[in-house]
């Protein structure tokens, strides 16, 4: 059984995953525990259409915390033009103007317009906890927030991949589009609400049949289309913030954003 299914809206994943099954496994629907975010299939479905403001809160809290570090190296070269340098403007020099030697001066990072798709797997494993999830939400936040400030647009998609017996389920869901601001609410529950694999995603693989397929609902996978930046796992338990922060940097420096590494807390 193979089987890849795409939502280009959030609303029409919750639309679909909101829907009853005649699936024989349904996890989705158990009672509320830790590995679930301590909410039940019903209370889950209210965080989803309203908004997880605890969640939120944490996520934008670290998230905030993380950007104003990180925001804060973020650098841009600009020209100052002088009457020595090593670097030549020959248009200046054509128009017999004296200052045509250029200086760099590192400056705030400027617009760009470059569009970036992260594709963002919550394809986790069973022991991952709750907060190891909403601390990998807010770095991801922190990414996204880096990345609009020096001008990328983002679109965010949201990945969930298992296999089993041979067979591979996946599921992409457009949770941000790149012409849309970043709606804090709905990317914190996405990226950091265990219900959103536990319960929706499940969900979706129960009326799909994979739930009666596969074991467990398979094992993580790979995502098929990676977009610019993939995130699988960042890391298998909670992390000083420190880490996080040189993850987001690490993240920034490969789409080409310069990094002042002499401002350092």
């Amino acid at each position: 059984m193979n089987k890849y299914v795409q939502f280009d809206d959030l609303q029409d994943f919750w639309d679909f995953s909101f829907r009853e099954s005649s699936s024989r496994n349904k996890s989705s629907r158990n009672a509320d525990s830790d590995w679930y975010g301590d909410v039940s299939w019903t209370e889950a479905k209210v965080l989803a259409n309203s908004g997880w403001i605890e969640g939120m809160n944490e996520v934008k809290k670290m998230s905030v915390e993380l950007s104003e570090i990180i925001c804060s190296k973020i650098e841009k070269w600009i020209p100052e033009y002088t009457y020595a340098g090593n670097i030549i403007d020959i248009g200046m020099f054509l128009s017999n103007s004296p200052e045509y030697f250029i200086i760099k001066n590192p400056t705030e990072q400027e617009l760009s317009g470059k569009i970036v798709k992260l594709v963002c797997s919550i394809s986790f494993l069973w022991q991952i906890t709750p907060q190891i999830i909403i601390q990998r939400g807010a770095m991801i936040c922190a990414l996204v927030d880096a990345l609009e400030i020096s001008g990328y647009s983002c679109e965010i998609i949201i990945n969930q991949t298992a296999t089993s017996y041979g067979g591979k389920f996946e599921v992409d869901v457009c949770v941000k589009k790149a012409h849309q601001s970043l709606n804090i609410t709905e990317v914190a529950f996405c990226l950091a609400h265990p219900a959103m694999l536990r319960r929706f995603m499940f969900s979706v693989a129960e009326l799909e049949g994979w739930a009666d397929y596969a074991t467990a609902y398979g094992c993580p996978a790979t995502a098929t289309e990676k977009g610019d930046v993939y995130i699988d796992e960042i890391f298998s338990l909670v992390v000083p913030n420190s880490e996080a922060i040189e993850w987001v940097i690490t993240q920034l420096k490969k789409q080409g954003i310069q990094i002042s590494d002499n401002i350092i807390n």
